[in-house]
């Protein structure tokens, strides 16, 4: 799509560059060399930006599927974790016990138990 869009424009640009060259033939062949010259620098330009842009949102696509991907592992990760914490909190281990085994803080686990509505001192 975005190369569609490039390519009409450049075929503007040229059919614009044509009518003006055939408008103003009795310009000097320099003048018409200098303005040949500053389109080409012109769609050079907007060549490189659009490759930039282009670079750029795919950097941008590729970190939100990592970040995608990264909230997703964190999801499961702390649903397991969670489920671990209640398993503990049955087996009738305390809130420090449980705090020890999995490597949470005592407020993190009273914090799961008190959501669960299994407060555990």
């Amino acid at each position: 799509m975005a190369q569609a869009i490039f390519d009409l424009l450049l075929f503007v640009m040229v059919l614009l560059l044509f009518f003006q060259v055939r408008r103003l033939r009795n310009l000097p062949l320099d003048e018409i060399i200098k303005r040949l010259e500053a389109a080409n620098s012109l769609c050079e330009r907007l060549s490189k930006n659009l490759s930039e842009k282009k670079e750029l949102s795919e950097r941008l696509i590729s970190a939100l599927e990592t970040g995608a991907s990264a909230w997703e592992n964190s999801r499961k990760d702390a649903s397991s974790l969670r489920s671990k914490v209640l398993s503990l909190a049955q087996k009738g281990l305390s809130t420090a016990e449980i705090a020890k085994k999995t490597g949470l803080q005592e407020g993190e686990v009273a914090l799961i138990l008190s959501v669960a509505g299994k407060k555990r001192s």
